[in-house]
């Protein structure tokens, strides 16, 4: 199987970090936290901007210098090195699909390619820029997507590909199928075989 995994809050756990530092920054700069309605994550970081009322060049110095550092030290999650290591000897493809895009990181492959061999992280294909992952899925021929946000899980879910939402939250969503961590997400691939 081809299986695709996104990076951020997937091979890593960051959202309550990221959620703190954009709060110091928006804090820093008199922002307050918008707390009134939902915001769906297009991989733009159109969240941060609408929550925290960040400006385009506020927003770009929050994704390509706070969350890069917070990013260049996270450890990757709970036996994950192990469970993508021991998924690719038993013949699955891995392929690491990131928004990081050039809009807000200097080299967000080289970003993201650094984070992964420091951390031993196992896979085939490294492919960044990939704001639209129903896209690069398709382009790739995944049959399996791990991912943590919502809305990415439910576009993939309806173009058809099967998706692995990790997350605590057990509310239904279409087809996506909702694990707690990754030796769940492995037991589960098990079972697809």
């Amino acid at each position: 199987m081809k299986i695709g995994i996104d990076i951020d809050d997937t091979l890593t756990d960051i959202r309550d970090e990221l959620k703190l530092a954009a709060e110091k920054y928006a804090s820093e700069l008199g922002k307050k936290k918008r707390e009134d309605k939902y915001v769906e994550d297009n991989n733009n970081g159109n969240t941060y901007q609408i929550k925290y009322g960040f400006t385009y060049d506020e927003l770009k110095y929050f994704l390509s210098v706070i969350q890069e550092e917070i990013t260049k030290k996270v450890k990757p999650r709970e036996n994950i090195v192990e469970i993508i290591k021991k998924l690719h000897e038993e013949g699955h493809e891995i392929y690491i699909i990131t928004a990081r895009d050039f809009e807000f990181h200097e080299d967000p492959y080289k970003l993201s390619k650094d984070w992964l061999d420091k951390n031993n992280i196992c896979y085939d294909k490294l492919i960044v820029n990939a704001r639209n992952k129903v896209e690069a899925c398709r382009k790739e021929n995944i049959d399996l997507f791990i991912d943590d946000q919502l809305a990415n899980c439910t576009r993939l879910s309806e173009a058809g590909i099967k998706v692995i939402r990790i997350t605590e939250y057990t509310d239904k969503h279409g087809k996506i199928v909702n694990k707690k961590n990754w030796n769940e997400i492995y037991n589960y691939i098990k079972e697809m075989e």
